[in-house]
C-alpha cells in the first residue's frame, strides 16, 4: 500500500467515525448504497506552497464521493478552483497587486548575491512581517464574517482539513466544535509537540536552526536546552494577534496551544527515514512524499536487450578476424 493509500484511507475511516458518532444512522451519515459512506469535509487552506499537497488530497476526496469545500480568500496567490470540490470565498482587505509585490520582493531578496548581508536579514524580516499581517487581515476576514460563519454551521461539516502553521483553520474548528485534520511539516517553537502532549526532550531532541543532530556532545545539549527555554516566548510573539482575534471570537482568553490540542489527527509531511529520531503520538500519521509527481511505468524492455551482456558477447564473437 503506497503512503497515499494510506492517507485517504486513513481520512476516510476518520470521515467515516465522524459520521457515525455524530449522526448515528445512515439516513443522516449520508449512506449512498451498500456499506458506501460519504462526508462533509470542510478545507480550510492556507496560501502558498501549503496548498499543493491539500489540493490534491481535497481533490481525491471528492472525487470519492465525499462533499469537500474549500474556504478562501478572493484573493490570493496560489489558491484556485477544483473538479471535485465546491469553493467558498470570503472579502479580505488587500488587494492582488500587493501581495505580487510582496512575492517578487521575497524571491528579489533570496536571488540576491549583491546585497549587504544586514540589509538582507532587515528586508526579509520586513517582508514577514508584512507576510504576517496579510495572514492576520485573512483570519480575522473569515472569522468575523457572520454571514460565511452562520453558511458554514448550517452544512454540519463533520471535520475541518488545515494547516496549522496559520491557525485560521485550528480556530475555526475549535469554534464550530469540529474535529481538525492537521497537515504540516511542523511548527515553529516545537509547537506541535507541546499541543499533543508528545514527549520533546530537549536533551535528545534538536530544536530548529541549532544545526545539531541527534547526537549531541555536553555543549550542543546546552544550546538545545536554552534554546527550548526562549522557544515560547517566540512563539508568542509570533502568534499573539491570532491568539487575540480567537479569544474576540470566543469571549474568553485562549491560548493557541489549546487550540491546537483539540487536534484529532496530525499528518506530518514528510519521511521517518529521513528525520532524527523523536517520539509520535498515536494521532501522528507520517506522510512522506505528498508532494512528489506520481512514479510513471518504465517502458517496455525489448527481447533484444533483455540480456546485453550475452548479446554483446555474441556480437563480439561473430565478428571476423
Amino acid at each position: 500500500m503506497t503512503w497515499k493509500y494510506a492517507v485517504f484511507l486513513g481520512l476516510g475511516t476518520f470521515l467515516w467515525s465522524a459520521l457515525g458518532n455524530q449522526n448515528g444512522n445512515a439516513g443522516e451519515a449520508g449512506e449512498t448504497g451498500g456499506n458506501s459512506w460519504t462526508g462533509r469535509l470542510l478545507v480550510v487552506p492556507m496560501d502558498g506552497s501549503h496548498w499543493i499537497g491539500m489540493k490534491a488530497m481535497a481533490e481525491e476526496l471528492g472525487r470519492r464521493g465525499h462533499t469537500v469545500v474549500v474556504v478562501m480568500p478572493d484573493i490570493s496567490i496560489r489558491l484556485d478552483s477544483g473538479k471535485h470540490y465546491i469553493t467558498k470565498t470570503f472579502p479580505v482587505p488587500y488587494g492582488r497587486k500587493a501581495l505580487k509585490e510582496l512575492q517578487t520582493r521575497n524571491i528579489e531578496v533570496m536571488q540576491s548575491t549583491s546585497l549587504p548581508l544586514l540589509e538582507r536579514i532587515s528586508t526579509r524580516i520586513s517582508n514577514l512581517k508584512k507576510f504576517a499581517t496579510y495572514q492576520q487581515d485573512t483570519c480575522e476576514a473569515l472569522l468575523f464574517n457572520q454571514e460565511l460563519m452562520d453558511f458554514l454551521r448550517e452544512h454540519k461539516f463533520d471535520a475541518v482539513l488545515t494547516s496549522p502553521a496559520v491557525p485560521t483553520g485550528a480556530i475555526l474548528a475549535y469554534n464550530l466544535s469540529l474535529p481538525a485534520v492537521y497537515m504540516l511539516r511542523g511548527l515553529p517553537c516545537g509547537m506541535d509537540a507541546t499541543a499533543t502532549a508528545c514527549p520533546d526532550p530537549p536533551s535528545y531532541v534538536p530544536r530548529f536552526f541549532t544545526k545539531n543532530s541527534d547526537h549531541m556532545c555536553w555543549s550542543e545539549r546546552v544550546l538545545n536546552v536554552l534554546v527550548s527555554v526562549v522557544e515560547p516566548v517566540l512563539c508568542k510573539v509570533m502568534y499573539w494577534s491570532f491568539e487575540d482575534l480567537a479569544s474576540r471570537l470566543m469571549h474568553r482568553s485562549i491560548s493557541l496551544v489549546e487550540i491546537l490540542s483539540s487536534g484529532a489527527l496530525w499528518l506530518l509531511r514528510y519521511d521517518f527515514t529521513l528525520e532524527f529520531p523523536k517520539p509520535l503520538m498515536p494521532n501522528m500519521v507520517l506522510i512522506g512524499g505528498l508532494n512528489c509527481a506520481v512514479a510513471r511505468a518504465l517502458s517496455p524492455v525489448s527481447p533484444a536487450h533483455k540480456h546485453p551482456v550475452s548479446r554483446n558477447l555474441y556480437c563480439q564473437l561473430r565478428k571476423p578476424v
